[in-house]
């Protein structure tokens, strides 16, 4: 599989990304896309279970996990900033890549066989975690946790 790739649609807040940064995932271990489709069960009394109605009340929502190995680059994974080290990648993610405002948006792009089958999905990034182990002290396993939809900010 080629490439998974981040791109910063829009935000004006204190991170050091500007719109249009595309940053790319290599090495990536697993990716795990959670579709929920939130449907209730009203079941009727008296009858049995092929008389309940389902009802679907809300709409659906799509999370896409990505675990990778983060370790020392020939190029840089950032089209902002040279990032190419290991201790660069983390500082990157940790200090310049966490959203800090709902309006931090960003477009996942999983690459299918060919571009027609690519999934791409606009969202924001929920959840970012990076953990070492004694087995391979010099790399980090990173995993991020996008959520679809449209990053919509009231008006202050």
């Amino acid at each position: 599989m080629a490439d998974i790739t981040l791109k910063k649609l829009s935000g004006n807040c204190t991170d050091n990304i500007g719109n249009g940064t595309i940053i790319t995932i290599r090495n990536f271990q697993s990716l795990d896309f959670d579709l929920n489709t939130p449907i209730s069960t009203m079941a009727l009394p008296e009858e049995n279970d092929s008389k309940a109605i389902l009802v679907k009340g809300e709409g659906n929502t799509l999370s896409i996990s990505v675990s990778w190995t983060l370790n020392d680059e020939s190029s840089t994974i950032s089209t902002a900033a040279s990032v190419i080290t290991t201790n660069e990648q983390l500082h990157y993610w940790i200090e310049d890549v966490q959203p800090d405002s709902i309006e931090d948006s960003w477009q996942i792009t999983i690459p299918g066989d060919t571009t027609s089958t690519d999934i791409v999905r606009s969202g924001t990034i929920r959840k970012m975690a990076f953990n070492k182990s004694s087995n391979a002290p010099t790399l980090y396993d990173g995993r991020i946790e996008f959520i679809s939809g449209d990053v919509v900010a009231g008006e202050s």
